[in-house]
């Protein structure tokens, strides 16, 4: 059995494409609703699901166990990037309860869509025997030594359009760069002034902000902002499944 934890980003789809290519059987494709996707994002969701049903694999969509609101609350406020427990509580949690009822004896292979080009990681490996981001269960990531144009040309045979920006099963993410704060919907603006308002912190530190506090006043800031003071390091925590 192959569980590959997707969360429908341009590598995630890349992967499916490559599992399909080499032939794989009996693979789920697994997905976690974080209950903080961008607007729309859910339909883009239904459509890759459609697609990876359409290839012959299963598809799981998994409801968060406490959804984002409720974690913020619970934490009493917002994670930060050197401390993301939000990935462990949104997705960790949840991904392996699911994968201890589906694969009670830790048999079946994780796959993973990381790779080093889109990290500045440089000792990723393929394998991971007994990995505890996923239940002590062998992990592979196939796509560890895949360059971009390879990755593109996955998603071009698939017949998928590439995605402008990472995946939004997050949105905003704490790792939203000025782009990404730039595009965000008023929707999800408000709803992330709402929960601000309630827990009194702010998602975003003003000091990474030029002194912005609160998501309207960095919205406002990242109108200006350079594209790169939000560029950070290391990005979401790709062993839960975050990220590009």
């Amino acid at each position: 059995m192959y569980i590959l934890r997707s969360n429908y980003s341009n590598n995630a789809m890349a992967l499916i494409q490559w599992a399909h290519e080499k032939g794989l059987e009996d693979v789920t494709v697994v997905y976690v609703d974080t209950g903080w996707s961008a607007e729309g994002w859910l339909d883009y969701v239904s459509l890759c699901e459609t697609f990876v049903q359409g290839l012959g694999f299963k598809v799981k969509n998994i409801q968060a166990v406490t959804p984002f609101e409720d974690v913020m609350e619970m934490k009493g406020g917002f994670p930060s990037r050197q401390r993301q427990w939000c990935a462990l509580h949104l997705k960790g949690i949840p991904f392996l309860k699911w994968a201890d009822e589906a694969d009670p004896g830790t048999t079946a292979t994780v796959l993973l869509p990381k790779s080093r080009v889109e990290t500045n990681f440089t000792d990723i490996p393929e394998y991971i025997d007994n990995c505890e981001f996923n239940g002590e269960r062998r992990v592979w990531q196939p796509l560890f030594n895949l360059d971009q144009s390879s990755r593109d040309a996955l998603l071009s045979r698939a017949g998928i359009a590439l995605l402008p920006h990472p995946s939004q099963e997050c949105s905003p993410c704490i790792n939203s760069t000025v782009l990404a704060l730039r595009k965000l919907t008023a929707r999800d603006i408000e709803k992330t002034a709402e929960l601000e308002e309630e827990l009194e912190a702010t998602l975003f530190p003003p000091q990474d902000c030029d002194g912005a506090s609160g998501i309207d006043a960095v919205v406002e800031w990242a109108g200006t902002a350079n594209l790169d003071q939000l560029d950070y390091q290391y990005g979401c925590s790709a062993s839960f499944g975050c990220g590009s």
